[in-house]
Parts: C-alpha cells; sequence; structure tokens
C-alpha cells in the first residue's frame, strides 16, 4: 500500500506529466473503441462513463500541492484529452467531424473539473472534511458498480469487470487517500450503507437513448410489447420500457445504412446491446 501511497500524493505532478498522461488515455480510449467484438462490454466504458476518469483525475489532484494547481491541471488534462478522443475518431467514423456532436457533454464535465478539483483538494488534508468529500466519490462508484451488475446480469458478462473496478476503486480510494483508522472505518461504513441503498431501493433506468447519424431513419421491432420507441428531430430513439422482455430492433438508414440492437427490459430497465452496422 505504501508504493501506491507514493503515487497518489507523492509524485511530482508536472504539466509535462499532465499533458502525456491526456495523450495516452486518448489515444487508448479512441483506439479501444473502435474494436468491433468489444462493443457494449467494460473494455470500452472508459469511451461513455466517467468511473476511470474519476481515477485520472484524483492523481492529478493529490499530487497537486495548490489546489489553484490542481483545479488547472485537471482542467488541462480533460481540455486536452477529451477533444483529442474525437479527433482521433473522426477517420472511423462514418459522418467524419460530425463526431464533436457527442463532445458537448464532456465539455460540460471538462468545466465542471475547475470547482470540483477544488473541493477535491481536500483530499490531501487527510481529515474528516477528506472523509466527506471521498464519500461523495465513492458513493458515485458504489452506484456506478451496482448500476454495472444490474447490466452483466442481464447479459452475463459484459459489464462485470466494470462492476468490479467500482467497487475495487472505491475501496482502493479509502485505503490509499486515507491514513486514519477511523477515517477509514467511517469511509468504509458509508461505502457499505450506500450499497445496501442503491442495490435495495434504486432500479434501473427505465429509459434509454439511441444515438443515430444524421439522415433519414425508418425501424421495426421484432416484439412491438417490449418497448416503445420515439424519434425525435435530432436523431435520438428514446426507448422506454413497456414489460419485461426481449426484443431486436432494425434500423434503417436513407443511405442504406443498417443498424441492429438486441434490447432486454428486466425489472423495469432496459439495456441495449449493439449488434452490428451494416
Amino acid at each position: 500500500m505504501d508504493k501506491f501511497k507514493k503515487y497518489f500524493g507523492q509524485l511530482n505532478m508536472t504539466w509535462s506529466r499532465v499533458f502525456l498522461l491526456a495523450v495516452i488515455t486518448a489515444v487508448y480510449t479512441a483506439l479501444i473503441n473502435q474494436v468491433s467484438f468489444l462493443k457494449d462490454t467494460s473494455f470500452q466504458d472508459i469511451a461513455i462513463y466517467v468511473d476511470w476518469w474519476i481515477l485520472f483525475a484524483v492523481f492529478i489532484i493529490v499530487n497537486c500541492e495548490k489546489w489553484w494547481e490542481a483545479a488547472l491541471k485537471c482542467f488541462v488534462f480533460f481540455l486536452v484529452s477529451q477533444p483529442l478522443i474525437y479527433l482521433i475518431e473522426v477517420p472511423f467514423y462514418g459522418q467524419g467531424w460530425e463526431i464533436f456532436r457527442y463532445y458537448d457533454y464532456w465539455f460540460k464535465i471538462t468545466l465542471l473539473t475547475l470547482p470540483g478539483a477544488v473541493i477535491a483538494f481536500q483530499l490531501k488534508k487527510k481529515n474528516w472534511l477528506s472523509v466527506l468529500v471521498l464519500s461523495v466519490a465513492t458513493g458515485y462508484l458504489a452506484y456506478a458498480s451496482v448500476d454495472y451488475y444490474r447490466a452483466a446480469m442481464t447479459n452475463f458478462p459484459n459489464h462485470l469487470l466494470s462492476a468490479i473496478f467500482a467497487l475495487g476503486l472505491a475501496i482502493f480510494f479509502i485505503f490509499v487517500l486515507l491514513d486514519n483508522k477511523k477515517h477509514r472505518i467511517a469511509a468504509l461504513s458509508v461505502l457499505a450503507a450506500l450499497l445496501i441503498v442503491f442495490g435495495l431501493f434504486t432500479g434501473p433506468d427505465k429509459t434509454e437513448e439511441i444515438f443515430l447519424e444524421e439522415g433519414s431513419w425508418t425501424y421495426s421491432m421484432e416484439d412491438e410489447s417490449v418497448v416503445m420507441i420515439e424519434m425525435t428531430d435530432d436523431n435520438h430513439a428514446t426507448l422506454t420500457a413497456k414489460q419485461d422482455g426481449n426484443t431486436f430492433i432494425h434500423f434503417e438508414n436513407t443511405d442504406g445504412t443498417e443498424i441492429n440492437y438486441y434490447v432486454t427490459v428486466s425489472g423495469g430497465g432496459i439495456w441495449i446491446n449493439l449488434l452490428d452496422e451494416d
């Protein structure tokens, strides 16, 4: 554990290391997202969800000496890495530069890193305030772990590794970022309580969205009793659960592009798996 502590609080987080980390994570994320047989698995969750990016952000923040330094370096890391991911993906995307329309979500995340890093800098003080701040992060990871687990049980084992990673990362943070035994016990207690609450009193999402490329799309569905589909002008297909079951959905564009999804509704939650794209 002491070896890990060295990298989470004792490393000199220079600007060159921030840029290097941004480039490495961006290249990996962009390339892993192009591997077709890994679609809808834990290996591509880094391109969609923030779990891994919480790890990178905390790594940068706790290795800075000043709060303003942590805020700026964390902000620049996201400002470089996220657009670079889309830039690398441009040649692989059918609509080319249109892929940057998905950057809107990550740009908002990037802006939030400025105040977020200032708050997260309290982790370096290793006091009760640190426990409170850390519990916010581990609380999100607890929720993510439960959500991934539900998805994995519906379509085993697609997101099982992400469920394990999210929970493992929460526990890792507690033991690496907190030194006091009482602080660790308190943080672990909060984590355990939140896992129980999320597991028992929260349910899976009853709606999901499919984002389609530019064009005019039509769809056909094998079993219309499972989900309801609402198409919007900006090529979003909103799926709402109707009853438990499975169905195939076939989307077809006027340019001949075809996309097929296998949709599972279980316990009121929806899980969508991309099958192929012609």
